[in-house]
């Protein structure tokens, strides 16, 4: 068994993930198809947007979460535990969410700080307003890297600095910098990969802007909806699209071999905390306020957007849209994406373990690869690899057809490939901490491998493997990048029909929508927040 298993997750992985890319780069055409496809003057201002918007958000992104990674990590700051989960919480919502509180308050003509400010002179719409929304939505990947960072860092160091005459700036400069610099470019790093994959914020914030502000993830949409003749055309600009995201990781991945410093802490170590003194009200002020700015003053919008009979009327807020929520169309999205995003947790978690258990460190790595993949990306591959259905013949009488196009187990299978680095880390980090003296003593007593393993070592991966499923459950409900392009026609699930009534139809109805969805991820966040207290607890 622990020979056969390897094998068949490889050839599990190969067929679901290397041969659908290897057909999309035959599709695209060789490297001449390429090179015209790209020089057109679409494609020149798509990759131009990319680059823009991903650079723009990873600034924000750089800006915000190394200043809150320091108040968070080392000092006094007021209601330091709150303040992280505020800056974190954009981790657990769909960019595109963010986007439609952004339209309600800065939209040119009607958003409500528009209002206050004067017309014209805000405008969440073009380049800089797809980089602001993406760089706070990606906040937290900038955030939790540098605090890690500074959490570990041995602070015999900054005491030798501070012993040596340094001030405060110069040890931080010449001390604490350097130390955190590889995690920190590392986090900004990803914010762009993050960037230039997302399609919901470009789209919504793009498309109607004046002029129109194109990336690679809406052109490769536009050329898709033009079904046969633009699939070529699609194929080559995802070559382009992951091939800036492979450009990025690789430049980040030199950078932070030539930059790593080791950030060992030593024996009792513990990173100091420094107070603020009179500066500390006022920093934790300008803190919160910018918090509550750029991440829950968007949620409050969408929440009161859906409350409003008519937009702007602030006096009578009324609960009659939710029953919205309750429409065939709305239940039916809902049913779809809970039973995507229930399967998707559970084989994510069972495949997850499963690379774990064979300790190969090849197949983890080759599990991990698809989550660098920009969702656009995977999805045209799978879209192409299986867009006609699949035959196998067995013994020239047997005929097994696998047909997966247009329908929602395409939809399923991209969730899983693209989540499944989810299961695997949280499996095998797990499975590294597990005592398997457990599992020997219950050998010992005659159990059979697969008896002692259950009883004597599972239980001890089930909360890092739940988290992963729940993590995978929240992402995959409301996912819309990947859905865009696979959900079969006539069918929904919750981020297409959010996305079709925020940009074509009823965005009030969208945002009562948006909102129920809010309220179920934040339960879920605060019923895992208590599990998990309640087993530290107990441990």
């Amino acid at each position: 068994m622990t020979r056969v298993l390897p094998g068949a997750l490889a050839a599990l992985l190969l067929a679901t993930v290397f041969v659908p890319l290897g057909l999309l780069l035959a599709r695209s055409g060789g490297s001449g198809d390429w090179l015209e496809a790209w020089r057109s003057p679409e494609s020149r201002h798509a990759l131009a947007g990319t680059l823009l918007t991903s650079g723009g958000a990873s600034a924000i992104a750089l800006a915000l979460g190394v200043p809150f990674a320091w108040l968070i990590a080392r000092t006094d700051v007021a209601a330091r535990g709150a303040l992280r989960t505020v800056v974190t919480l954009p981790s657990a919502i769909p960019p595109y969410l963010w986007t439609m509180g952004w339209i309600a308050l800065a939209n040119p003509r009607s958003g409500w700080l528009t209002l206050v400010v004067g017309r014209e002179r805000l405008d969440v719409y073009g380049t800089a307003g797809i980089a602001f929304v993406l760089g706070t939505s990606a906040l937290p990947l900038v955030v939790l890297a540098t605090a890690a960072a500074l959490e570990r860092i041995d602070p015999g160091l900054e005491e030798a600095a501070r012993l040596s005459g340094a001030g405060a700036f110069t040890t931080f400069r010449d001390v604490t910098l350097p130390l955190i610099a590889p995690a920190t470019l590392s986090g900004g790093a990803l914010v762009f990969v993050f960037a230039s994959a997302s399609f919901g914020v470009p789209y919504l914030l793009g498309v109607p802007a004046n002029p129109p502000a194109p990336t690679l993830t809406t052109r490769i949409y536009a050329e898709v909806l033009m079904g046969e003749a633009g699939l070529a055309r699609a194929a080559s600009l995802s070559v382009q699209l992951l091939l800036v995201a492979v450009g990025v990781l690789a430049v980040n991945a030199f950078l932070s071999r030539a930059g790593r410093v080791r950030l060992s802490r030593g024996k009792g170590g513990s990173a100091r905390v420094t107070a603020l003194g009179p500066w500390r009200w006022p920093l934790s002020s300008l803190a919160w306020a910018t918090a509550v700015a750029v991440i829950v003053l968007p949620l409050l919008a969408i929440f009161l957007t859906g409350l409003m009979p008519t937009w702007g009327q602030w006096g009578r807020l009324t609960l009659e849209h939710w029953s919205l929520v309750l429409q065939p169309r709305t239940l039916a999205a809902a049913g779809a994406s809970a039973l995507l995003g229930a399967l998707a947790a559970l084989l994510v978690g069972a495949l997850g373990l499963a690379v774990a258990i064979t300790r190969r460190r090849w197949l983890e790595t080759l599990a991990d690869a698809p989550s660098a993949l920009p969702g656009t990306v995977l999805a045209l591959a799978l879209l192409v690899a299986f867009s006609r259905d699949v035959r196998f013949i067995a013994f020239e009488r047997v005929t097994f057809v696998l047909a997966l196009g247009n329908t929602l187990w395409l939809v399923l299978l991209s969730y899983v490939v693209k989540h499944l680095a989810l299961g695997v880390r949280a499996a095998s980090d797990a499975l590294a901490q597990a005592d398997l003296s457990l599992a020997e003593a219950a050998r010992l007593s005659g159990a059979g491998r697969l008896r002692a393993f259950v009883d004597g070592v599972l239980p001890q991966l089930h909360g890092a493997l739940v988290g992963a499923a729940l993590l995978t459950f929240l992402t995959c409900v409301s996912e819309l990048t990947m859905s865009v392009l696979l959900v079969p026609t006539g069918g929904d699930v919750l981020g297409t029909l959010l996305f079709e009534l925020q940009s074509y139809a009823d965005p009030a109805s969208a945002a009562v929508i948006a909102s129920a969805l809010l309220l179920v991820v934040l339960s879920a966040l605060v019923v895992q927040n208590v599990v998990a207290r309640r087993a530290e607890a107990r441990g």
